[in-house]
C-alpha cells in the first residue's frame, strides 16, 4: 500500500511537472508571438499610411466632376461624392493652371450650393486650360480623384440674347435682339438659333441658319395666329455649349389684306 501509494505520489509529481513544462513552453511562444506582432504592426503602420494616402481613386469615383463657365462672368465646378464615405469625410477642390506650378484650392464653396466650388471673375481665367481634382480627407489619409483638364472656351457658355423684339410685317415677323451683357462681337463674336412656336400646333420649329446676325425674318406666317419665338447664342468658333433660351415673346399677327 505504501509502495502503491508511493507510486501514485510519483506518478502524480510526474505529471504535475509535464504540464509546468508544457504551460511555461506555451507561455514562452505566446510572448514571442505577441512580440513578432507588435514588431509587424510597428512596421506596417507607415506602410499602410502610405500606401492610403497615395492609391488614387479609380475613374468614375467621383462620378459628375464637371465644370461649366458663364462667360464672361464666372465659373462653377460640382461633384457627387462617394455615398459609402466615413461621415467625417470631406472634400476639397484644388487646381492648376497649365504651364504653372501652383496648387490652388477652391476660395468659394457656397456660391454655388453643396459639392461645388464657385470662381468669380476676379478669380477666373478666362481662355487658360485648367486641371482640377478633388482631394478626400478622413482618418485613413488623403486620397486623389483622376483630372479634369480643361480649357475654359470648351466648357464655356453666355447669358441669353437680350432684348428680343418681334414686328409683324404683314408678310412676315421681323425678330431682333442683342448681345448679352458683357460680350461683344469684336472680340467674342456669337452664333444664333430661333425657334418659334405657332400656338395650337404644339412645334417649336427651329431656324438653325441664323448665323451671326442679330436679327431674322420667319415667313409664311398665318394671319391672325399668334407666336411666340425664342433666342439662343453659342461661341461663333462652335467651342462651348448653347446659351439657354430668352425669355419667350409673343406676337399675334393680324388679319391680311386681299
Amino acid at each position: 500500500m505504501h509502495s502503491s501509494h508511493a507510486g501514485q505520489v510519483c506518478i502524480t509529481s510526474i505529471t504535475s511537472a509535464r504540464e509546468e513544462a508544457l504551460l511555461d513552453f506555451l507561455e514562452g511562444e505566446s510572448a514571442e508571438m505577441n512580440g513578432l506582432l507588435a514588431f509587424l504592426f510597428v512596421l506596417w503602420s507607415p506602410i499602410a499610411r502610405t500606401f492610403s494616402r497615395s492609391i488614387p481613386l479609380e475613374a468614375g469615383t467621383f462620378p459628375d466632376l464637371q465644370c461649366l463657365v458663364l462667360h464672361p462672368k464666372s465659373m462653377t465646378c460640382h461633384w457627387r461624392p462617394l455615398v459609402d464615405h466615413p461621415l467625417n469625410t470631406s472634400h476639397s477642390l484644388m487646381y492648376q493652371l497649365k504651364r504653372e506650378m501652383q496648387v490652388n484650392e477652391c476660395k468659394d464653396y457656397v456660391t454655388g450650393g453643396p459639392n461645388s466650388c464657385y470662381f468669380s471673375r476676379e478669380n477666373l481665367c478666362l481662355y487658360w486650360t485648367y486641371e482640377i481634382w478633388i482631394e478626400t480627407f478622413n482618418h485613413f489619409g488623403s486620397q486623389e480623384s483622376q483630372k479634369l483638364i480643361f480649357n475654359t472656351e470648351d466648357v464655356s457658355k453666355t447669358e441669353p440674347p437680350l432684348n428680343l423684339t418681334l414686328t409683324d410685317c404683314i408678310t412676315h415677323l421681323q425678330v431682333e435682339w442683342e448681345y448679352p451683357d458683357g460680350i461683344h462681337s469684336s472680340y467674342f463674336p456669337l452664333m444664333f438659333e430661333l425657334r418659334y412656336l405657332e400656338h395650337g400646333t404644339g412645334e417649336w420649329l427651329l431656324e438653325s441658319d441664323v448665323g451671326e446676325q442679330t436679327s431674322y425674318s420667319i415667313y409664311d406666317v398665318a394671319p391672325e395666329q399668334t407666336y411666340t419665338v425664342q433666342v439662343r447664342c453659342k461661341n461663333a468658333n462652335h467651342r462651348g455649349f448653347w446659351s439657354d433660351w430668352s425669355p419667350p415673346v409673343t406676337l399675334s399677327t393680324a388679319m391680311r389684306r386681299k
